[in-house]
């Protein structure tokens, strides 16, 4: 199992969830609904949930990756950036069970602004995530490159060749 590459298919999730929660928690604040407030804190413990299965196969990923030739640096770019972006999410999460009910301005703008890091910081391990599959190769089982594009590969699906 951990020989096909996980990792990949389990991250979009928590990004999608987590993106999607500091939305929901901004335009709760905006238009002053509490019901967008909740839809954004369930999101929120989605994509704390999917994260730690993403940083969990990322990790076992890790090997996999230095051995088609990923730079060590690179790899731990992304992760560094990954981790931070669960604890950052991870602290939302308390901070939202330690308030509660007692939400003044002060406490939201705590809030939304651990949330938008929470967001720059996973829009920055996706970047570097992105570098270790498109710019290394990082679980591809045969990277591709123009010398190695053949004619069937390039042409669309169902097209004919004129000739």
């Amino acid at each position: 199992m951990f020989e096909h590459p996980i990792h990949p298919i389990v991250v979009h999730f928590p990004i999608a969830l987590l993106f999607t929660s500091v939305f929901f928690e901004v335009l709760g604040s905006l238009k002053q609904r509490e019901l967008y407030r909740d839809f954004g804190y369930w999101l929120l413990v989605l994509g704390l949930l999917g994260g730690v299965a993403a940083a969990a196969t990322g990790f076992w990923s890790e090997d996999a990756a230095k051995a088609a030739g990923v730079p060590e640096e690179a790899i731990d770019r992304h992760e560094t950036f990954a981790v931070i972006s669960v604890i950052v999410f991870g602290l939302m999460l308390v901070f939202r069970r330690w308030v509660r009910g007692r939400w003044s301005e002060r406490y939201r703008a705590i809030y939304l602004v651990l949330g938008v890091a929470g967001v720059i910081v996973l829009g920055t391990a996706g970047y570097f995530g992105g570098d270790l599959v498109y710019r290394y190769g990082a679980g591809l089982l045969k990277p591709t490159t123009p010398s190695t594009v053949t004619p069937e590969m390039s042409a669309p699906s169902g097209s004919t060749d004129p000739d």
